[in-house]
């Protein structure tokens, strides 16, 4: 547990959280003035009502105002859950009248392995379909009242890839509500949630949890050769995200892949998540805020939109594809940093024409 003052708002973080998507979490021990410091970052992260779960039993710390935040944050995510559910609901009976069947990642599907209804938000709702049907899903969905809430995404790549007949046949159906939701294996959720942690430069602690509680949740027969696939690149990442878990959270990784890892974390790796925890606004989440081609078109800011766009050292090494390792991220930084430019350059026109 990480209790000083003098310690980074990102340790601060990590040591609120640590084993909070537990049933039973033990108990928070930090001061009120520690808590304060750290409540606008669990907040802005969607992490606040975790950091509830764990001060509950504190006669001391349930009673600040901090706390009262958090538990009106885990009652909110309640209420959002029933709203969300209606919205899971009309897009899936949309796609499928098209004969359209989605996986649901992220979001509900790593939630319902927390303990509670409540303790993990979630926002948009991230729908894989074939990438031959991504024109169909996104034509059906075009009348959706809260189309701005559902992510289509083609295929899998985004998430680490892989066969998609294979993920599909490999999926389930679960029960949210009245209706039945199709979501990857426990194998293929975790290294979706992995690599797509990892792809987003780890900004967000939540993601982290959502790792920690599906490695402790997951069934004796869990097939670890399923989850990592053939590719060792990608593989070693999942190990890496995994090992994360339970360096920053505490997170149990016995007999896991992360446990017989024979090589330590690179050095840059976990100041770099601390860096971004303990920021008010990271810049990934910057960049959603205030896309690059509304700064150019009012002309100001271009400079502070540049620099939020500076990829961090995980986001880089994953979006070049390289490896966890303790040679500098520089090369890979600028390599992602230009070839997110040419992206951009090719989507420019468009998107100023749309306005």
């Amino acid at each position: 547990m990480l209790k000083a003052l003098a310690e980074s708002p990102g340790s601060l973080v990590a040591s609120a959280l640590a084993g909070s998507w537990r049933r039973s979490p033990t108990k928070l021990e930090c001061t009120a003035s520690e808590l304060e410091e750290i409540a606008p970052l669990l907040q802005s992260s969607g992490a606040a009502a975790l950091c509830w779960w764990r001060i509950q039993p504190s006669d001391l710390l349930r009673e600040t105002p901090a706390a009262k935040g958090f538990r009106q944050a885990y009652r909110l995510n309640i209420l959002q859950d029933a709203l969300t559910q209606q919205t899971i609901k009309k897009t899936l009976a949309l796609l499928r009248s098209a004969d359209i069947e989605p996986l649901l990642v992220k979001g509900w599907a790593a939630a319902r392995a927390y303990p509670e209804q409540g303790l993990r938000p979630y926002g948009d709702i991230d729908l894989c379909v074939r990438a031959e049907q991504f024109a169909a899903a996104e034509n059906a969905l075009k009348d959706l009242k809260e189309r701005f809430e559902v992510d289509l995404h083609r295929g899998f790549e985004k998430f680490g890839g892989g066969s998609v007949d294979e993920i599909y046949a490999r999926s389930q159906l679960v029960t949210f509500g009245d209706v039945e939701v199709r979501v990857p294996s426990a194998e293929d959720h975790l290294r979706i949630l992995s690599i797509h942690m990892l792809r987003e430069g780890a900004w967000r602690p939540l993601w982290l949890c959502d790792i920690a509680v599906a490695v402790e949740t997951r069934a004796s027969s869990f097939d670890w050769d399923r989850c990592l696939t053939a590719d060792r690149r990608r593989a070693d990442w999942v190990i890496c995200a995994i090992s994360l878990a339970h360096q920053l959270l505490g997170a149990s990784v016995r007999d896991t892949p992360a446990a017989r890892r024979s090589r330590p974390l690179p050095r840059w790796l976990v100041p770099a998540i601390l860096k971004e925890w303990g920021s008010p606004l990271p810049s990934m989440r910057q960049r959603h805020i205030t896309p690059m081609a509304r700064i150019l078109r009012r002309r100001k800011g271009v400079l502070a939109g540049l620099r939020d766009r500076w990829p961090n050292p995980i986001e880089a090494t994953v979006g070049m594809g390289g490896p966890f390792n303790g040679l500098p991220r520089l090369p890979f930084q600028i390599g992602n940093c230009l070839a997110r430019t040419v992206k951009f350059a090719g989507r420019l026109p468009k998107a100023l024409r749309q306005g």
